[in-house]
């Protein structure tokens, strides 16, 4: 069954691309000028009391300290940075990527991750991520150090101690230094960062032109993009068909095989039957290349839900937000890879997929081989509530919607 192949391959997949650092919305941005107050999340003291800051300039996105000439070695501690930019809502499981925070190195040559050492250029802007607030900080001539007690900027003594720190989303940071742009979904090959992209460009046009909520967007969207797959589907129901065909010609002639014959005889007879059918042994693997089309796609659609800043606050039915689990209740326990919130919407999703799998039939395919897919199913149903259960609702209400429209065309289009 296409569902199958399409849900194995992302349940492999999701887990490496889906390294996601959404981002926040232009109207709760932070401002710049409040990185430095008494609720600084530097610490300036650690820079020298010798070191008398004046702020060169500051508005609502830039800010730039010059603190003259280190009379010592001088260090920024970034760890009160991280907590700053890291979301306060604890994900769980496969989730926690949103909790993680990021130090990249930006400039016009690209985006690279910050390992141990690296010394800072004028072009060069040090990234603190985290899953909604970014801030870029330009220390020409400091060195970024990494070690087991954490991250800081360092400048040696004599060196000239100028920084500017700007503070934001990735889309509105771009406007201050279009380097940051390179920061939109850095973690995925360039191909599909680009399909992202497209994505939430796609989504954004549609939420501009019907005016309607962003859980309405994300329906209207799922259809949409289920049209545009249909002729993928057909192809794949098509090979599928063509596979169960094949296979209810096989299994007597398998079976008898099976059970008067092994070794090497057993071996040379199964491949003589394959030939006879004008077949090849890896001919189930045929409906994965519909598969193959689907997951890069689904991969984008998931990178783009989950960085859209638009989401964040917008509700949804019973959905509170968009941006985080449809949390219910709340548990005095955190269950592993689940969490502590109970959540309405991944028992939605999987009542879904184990209500298609009731319904599944296959005409062509032997009676074993319908069971066998079906047990599949079931597990796959199992599986991906688990994977789903502690993401961000968005990311659940395209695939419940992508499921009620698979079980729809099972229902229209029999294999």
């Amino acid at each position: 069954m296409p569902s199958i192949r399409l849900g194995c391959i992302a349940a492999l997949l999701l887990p490496i691309l889906l390294w996601t650092q959404p981002v926040l919305a232009e109207d709760e941005s932070p401002s710049a000028c409040d990185l430095f107050s008494s609720a600084s999340p530097f610490d300036l003291e650690s820079l020298g009391e010798r070191l008398a800051a004046s702020a060169v300039g500051c508005d609502q996105n830039r800010l730039v300290l010059d603190f003259g000439i280190a009379e010592a070695d001088s260090m920024l501690p970034l760890a009160e940075a991280e907590r700053y930019v890291k979301d306060e809502f604890d994900f769980y499981g496969l989730a926690g990527f949103y909790s993680i925070t990021r130090l990249s190195i930006v400039n016009a040559d690209g985006i690279s991750r910050v390992e141990e050492h690296v010394e800072l250029s004028g072009r060069d802007w040090l990234s603190v991520m985290g899953r909604f607030t970014t801030i870029g900080l330009n220390a020409p001539g400091a060195t970024v150090e990494i070690d087991e007690s954490g991250a800081r900027l360092r400048w040696q003594r004599g060196s000239p101690v100028r920084l500017t720190a700007v503070v934001g989303s990735k889309t509105n940071l771009a406007d201050i230094d279009p380097v940051f742009a390179k920061t939109r979904y850095s973690h995925l090959w360039d191909w599909l960062g680009a399909l992202s992209l497209a994505v939430e460009a796609s989504l954004e046009f549609l939420h501009s032109s019907l005016g309607m909520s962003w859980g309405w967007v994300i329906v209207i969207f799922s259809v949409l993009v289920k049209i545009l797959l249909l002729p993928v589907s057909f192809m794949t129901v098509r090979f599928q068909r063509s596979v169960s065909q094949h296979q209810t010609q096989l299994e007597p002639i398998l079976r008898e095989i099976k059970e008067n014959y092994d070794g090497e005889e057993a071996h040379n007879r199964i491949m003589a039957a394959h030939k006879d059918l004008g077949i090849s042994p890896f001919f189930t693997l045929k409906p994965l290349l519909g598969s193959f089309i689907q997951v890069p796609i689904l991969v984008a659609i998931f990178n783009a839900l989950g960085e859209m800043p638009q989401l964040a606050g917008d509700s949804f039915l019973w959905i509170g937000d968009l941006a985080y689990p449809d949390t219910i209740g709340q548990l005095p326990f955190a269950i592993p890879l689940l969490g502590n919130t109970v959540s309405l919407l991944p028992f939605v999703m999987t009542v879904v997929t184990v209500a298609s799998t009731l319904h599944y039939r296959n005409r062509h395919a032997p009676a074993s081989a319908v069971q066998a897919q079906k047990k599949q199913l079931y597990l796959m149903a199992a599986a991906f509530f688990v994977l789903f259960y502690p993401f961000p609702a968005g990311m659940l209400l395209y695939w419940t919607m992508a499921n009620i429209l698979q079980w729809a065309q099972q229902q229209l289009i029999k294999v």
